[in-house]
């Protein structure tokens, strides 16, 4: 891999309105994505109380814990359909010969990358629109308005590795009605996690990639799981999450692994807190990383002094 300078680095936010003049023309759309895709067999069943996760998670991440060989065996054959929600916004002269397709972290959705909506300085996708880049945001599987499948067997690190390689293919052959000349990745934290599978599977797919709140050192993966107090998601919030199956989780501790003491503001810390979506236990035992030797085009790397 080679280093590139990041095309429009920031956090992001952008409307969610259709038009034109000085904004952005934006389009969304749910996507049918069927994939073929290689998950582990995880024998473990959905914890039935928060006592029995708190319990599952303690083990999980314990110093000499064993727990992810004991109920991870091999990997299975799947090949399913799922619904994916996607936005594309262009820049307000709809000449961008460049599409960034970003990719959210754990317990997030797209507004990651519009956070604090129009006009908030933690906008990334309006910086990469007034760059002159074309957007492309979806909710991963599993998150937001996109397809929500069986938090253990089916949503694993292969299967939205899988799903983001299917919606590139779909952005390169211009089904959104665009035709860009270069596809750019960006991915936040676990999202940064899925393009290093990309390139690890899929070599040169992404014209260029970056990485924000990336590490190939796994030494700290423990006590990071540990520190977001995780949370059965239909009980910690029925209103939002209350469909949801005990294998969805979500974290209650925003603090611990994402802002640093003092050097954040507390309003973005309560948004965050506020807009936060899911994770699954499926996801948090198929983590995965390995050295991308086929892919040779630019990456960029940006990772918090305090990571």
């Amino acid at each position: 891999m080679r280093l590139i300078f990041p095309f429009a680095i920031a956090t992001t936010a952008f409307t969610l309105t259709y038009g034109y003049g000085p904004h952005p023309r934006c389009q969304q759309a749910t996507i049918p994505v069927k994939i073929t895709a290689q998950p582990r067999v995880i024998t473990l069943p959905p914890p039935k109380n928060q006592s029995e996760l708190t319990g599952l998670i303690t083990n999980m991440t314990s110093l000499r814990s064993n727990f992810t060989t004991n109920v991870v065996h091999g990997q299975r054959n799947l090949t399913a359909t799922y619904d994916i929600w996607t936005f594309l916004c262009l820049p307000s002269n709809n000449n961008a010969s460049i599409v960034e397709f970003a990719i959210h972290g754990i317990t997030l959705d797209h507004t990651y990358w519009n956070f604090g909506g129009e006009g908030s300085p933690h906008n990334y996708a309006n910086v990469a629109l007034n760059a002159g880049h074309a957007v492309f945001l979806f909710d991963r599987l599993g998150a937001g308005k996109s397809s929500k499948p069986d938090g253990i067997e089916a949503l694993q690190e292969d299967t939205k590795i899988e799903v983001a390689v299917e919606l590139v293919k779909y952005i390169r052959k211009g089904r959104t009605g665009h035709h860009f000349q270069q596809i750019i990745g960006i991915g936040h934290s676990y999202g940064s996690l899925l393009l290093n599978g990309i390139a690890v599977k899929y070599g040169n797919l992404l014209n260029a990639t970056i990485l924000t709140g990336f590490t190939p050192f796994t030494g700290s993966i423990n006590t990071a799981v540990a520190s977001f107090g995780l949370k059965i998601a239909a009980e910690q919030n029925p209103s939002k999450f209350g469909s949801l199956s005990h294998s969805y989780l979500t974290i209650s501790n925003e603090q611990a692994p994402f802002y640093y003491f003092p050097y954040f503001d507390p309003n973005i810390l309560r948004l965050a807190t506020k807009t936060k979506d899911t994770t699954a236990l499926g996801q948090l035992l198929s983590l995965n990383t390995k050295v991308a030797t086929n892919y040779t085009n630019p990456v960029f790397i940006v990772t918090g002094a305090e990571a």
